[in-house]
């Protein structure tokens, strides 16, 4: 992994403190005069990012996207290599073939080559079984004559018995050919193929995380690892923020906190910014706290405030770090 996530803590850290720094000068030289006067708080943006991280270990070999590119969900953010998943996934796909195979063998029966074949030994039987009756019937009668022993007789009749067997057992097989296979080969078969499938689909689905999608629209805000670079599972690549990730967060004094309420409009102002927009309260702290981490005046060191935070309408002109004054309606 990275540095660890002392790393990445550090530089989100230290993007939070400029801005924190930034809004404490800001606070100490503007002062409270336009405080609770006319109704406008000193605040900050702030973004929560969406940190996509590596969901198996392997070598980074494609990541198109910088810092400051936009993506959109279903964008291929980044792909490890494929060579041994594409193995797997041809292996469980043979195995896979093959039980489908063997299924369908047992639910057909034989082939029709192989029935023609048993079809053909029947026929040869018969033949054999109608010489043997002929022969048994010319000859067997002279027996009582006296002209051939008993022993000959004996012999006709056990040859004529042998092949009415061949018949049957010709007969039997054509018949046994002509079944599907019996239900527990079938149900084993069916089992087996059930599990190469999972397998299958195992394999399928180890290959395709191997190419990492986005599940959200936003600007890429920090990459992290870089192509060559080989990855442990869960190593963050990259941080997207999504434009609804980004918030407003401002301190109000406890004596204000009454009047507003989740879904009351604000209306937001930085340097730079043409107009206002408009803003919508969507969090209220439960507990007062005394100094907040932004220190707006020396006389609100010592008042209980609530941290309050909103989201814009639209927060196109919004960063991460950026402070604004907040109008409460």
């Amino acid at each position: 992994m990275f540095s660890g996530s002392n790393q990445l803590t550090g530089m989100m850290y230290s993007k939070v403190s400029r801005a924190v720094v930034v809004v404490v000068s800001l606070g100490l030289f503007a002062g409270c005069s336009k405080q609770e006067s006319d109704n406008t708080y000193v605040g900050y943006v702030e973004g929560e990012y969406v940190y996509v991280g590596s969901p198996q270990a392997g070598w980074l070999v494609h990541a198109p996207f910088v810092e400051g590119d936009s993506v959109s969900v279903g964008d291929i953010l980044f792909e490890l290599d494929k060579d041994l998943e594409k193995l797997m996934y041809e292996e469980a796909s043979g195995r896979t073939a093959g039980s489908r195979a063997q299924l369908e063998n047992l639910s057909t029966g034989a082939r029709p080559a192989e029935i023609a074949a048993l079809q053909a030994r029947l026929e040869e039987a018969q033949a054999q079984l109608k010489l043997a009756q002929s022969d048994f019937d010319r000859k067997y009668p002279l027996v009582a004559q006296g002209i051939i022993s008993e022993a000959d007789g004996d012999a006709l009749q056990a040859n004529l018995d042998r092949m009415k067997a061949i018949v049957n057992a010709s007969k039997e097989a054509i018949s046994i050919a002509e079944l599907s296979g019996r239900d527990a080969l079938k149900q084993s078969a069916q089992a087996s193929l059930n599990s190469t499938n999972s397998a299958l689909l195992q394999a399928q689905w180890r290959l395709d995380e191997r190419s990492v999608t986005s599940k959200v629209s936003g600007r890429v805000e920090l990459v992290f690892r870089r192509t060559g670079e080989f990855l442990t599972m869960g190593t963050p690549v990259l941080a997207i923020l999504p434009p609804e990730n980004i918030k407003i967060r401002f301190f109000v004094p406890q004596d204000r906190v009454s009047s507003i309420h989740p879904g009351s409009l604000i209306s937001i102002q930085a340097d730079g910014m043409a107009s206002p927009i408009q803003a919508t309260i969507s969090f209220i702290a439960g507990e007062a706290e005394f100094t907040p981490p932004v220190i707006y005046s020396t006389d609100a060191r010592q008042k209980l405030v609530f941290m309050v935070e909103a989201r814009a309408v639209s927060a196109s002109e919004l960063r991460p770090g950026l402070p604004v004054d907040v109008i409460l309606q």
